[in-house]
């Protein structure tokens, strides 16, 4: 299904039912680095967010981070 990129072995996706989301306590969400400040704010941005869920859950929830690709780095990945 995907060419140059694996999914997460591990979570689950989020799905939509009538209309709402329905978010499994391991999602798996997609994220783009970024050009320009991206690249400097990513990481530190994950950080921060990986550290609210585990202080607002412990545990019990935790995202699945799953890199895709846009802007420079999907041109040099993908040739384009």
């Amino acid at each position: 299904m995907y060419e140059k990129i694996t999914p997460p072995t591990t979570g689950s996706k989020v799905t939509f039912s009538n209309g709402e989301p329905n978010v499994p306590d391991d999602p798996i969400i997609p994220f783009i680095r970024g050009d320009g400040t991206g690249v400097d704010l990513w990481p530190a941005s994950q950080k921060v967010f990986d550290a609210a869920i585990a202080t607002a859950y412990g545990d019990k929830r935790k995202i699945n981070w799953f890199k895709v690709y846009a802007g420079d780095e999907a041109c040099e990945k993908y040739g384009t």
